[in-house]
């Protein structure tokens, strides 16, 4: 008999009363049973648990680092707290209710815990046959990424000491940016239905997989991460775990237009809140069971386009038409 997986509603804390501390209690001591005995649990769910220890005052509960299935939490609160603002202090710690300051002691503990976290996922990432989806096409993007770095700061650059520390944090900052996307990613595919993911556009079905996600995400957010001046990044209007939800919103009205026929075109350009923005589509094969290979259009990436040239070939070259108040869709008249 297949194990209960709880809701997003269910692990929601709604309130302090006796009743929702009975509820949350229950919800809490079954995921921690389950835990302990090393059965698999959803993203949500373990962080609800390692959530619900943290908080907890029943000192017989003990604290995360007690527990191995929190090592994936532990580490989620390490990314944020040092690396949401690319290492710039000062740092802070939400403790039992409270925000405080971390001072100079804790966060090297800190810093040789994600060294650690880095070398361990690294070992992990140069598996090359990973049984997991997500993180087979995760491992690829890495390992570009990785390679990438390698060719910027080659080893006869490195040989000096201030360039290997730069190389080394480069890496690192690689690194533990894709262990995070991975559980990003990981709790966006489990969190939703099959159908969130599936988009119909001009007699077809535009699919917004686990590649498209950590594709972008990788790519097109974190820009203090990667560095790339190549590459353009979202600032505002989209959140990655939000992310094909809005996008199967604007292009279902895009598509009421009926103006794009996504059978002639790999990509969609349009207008939201201001910017523009350029969704590639691309013709991919996946396994399906019983049916083999199947074609289907899958997202490949997604950004905005900031660069005034570019913007004037698209006013150049295309047309533009309302959708609604904030979007506006640019196209190529029959």
């Amino acid at each position: 008999m297949a194990k209960k997986r709880y809701t997003i509603e269910e692990l929601d804390f709604k309130d302090d009363s006796p009743e929702e501390q009975v509820r949350t209690r229950k919800i809490f001591e079954d995921l921690k049973n389950r835990a302990e005995k090393g059965e698999n649990l959803l993203e949500r769910e373990k962080e609800f648990l390692c959530l619900s220890i943290k908080l907890s005052y029943n000192p017989d509960d003990g604290e995360p680092e007690n527990f191995k299935f929190c090592n994936d939490f532990i580490f989620h609160e390490l990314y944020l707290t040092y690396f949401h603002n690319d290492l710039a202090g000062p740092f802070f710690k939400a403790k039992r209710g409270k925000v405080v300051k971390v001072e100079m002691d804790e966060q090297l503990k800190d810093m040789k815990k994600l060294q650690n976290i880095s070398d361990n996922w690294l070992k992990e990432i140069q598996i090359t046959n990973h049984k997991d989806q997500i993180l087979q096409e995760l491992s690829t993007e890495t390992k570009q990424d990785l390679k990438t770095l390698e060719i910027k700061i080659p080893n006869w650059v490195r040989k000096i000491k201030a360039n290997q520390d730069r190389y080394r944090l480069q890496k690192d900052k690689i690194i533990l940016q894709s262990k995070f996307i991975y559980h990003l990613a990981k709790s966006v595919m489990e969190n939703y239905n099959p159908e969130d993911f599936e988009i119909n556009f001009s007699g077809s079905i535009i699919e917004f997989t686990s590649y498209s996600l950590i594709h972008i995400t990788s790519r097109h957010y974190a820009e203090p991460i990667k560095g790339n001046k190549a590459k353009t990044y979202h600032y505002k209007n989209f959140l990655p775990k939000e992310l094909h939800l809005d996008l199967k919103n604007i292009l279902t009205k895009i598509d009421n237009k009926h103006l794009i026929d996504i059978n002639k075109t790999d990509n969609i350009i349009f207008e939201y809140e201001g910017i523009t923005y350029q969704l590639w589509v691309q013709k991919r094969y996946k396994q399906i069971k019983g049916k083999g290979n199947v074609q289907i259009n899958r997202i490949q990436s997604f950004y905005p386009i900031y660069d005034t040239a570019q913007l004037t070939k698209i006013k150049n070259d295309l047309q533009r038409i309302k959708i609604e108040h904030n979007l506006y869709l640019w196209y190529k008249p029959n």
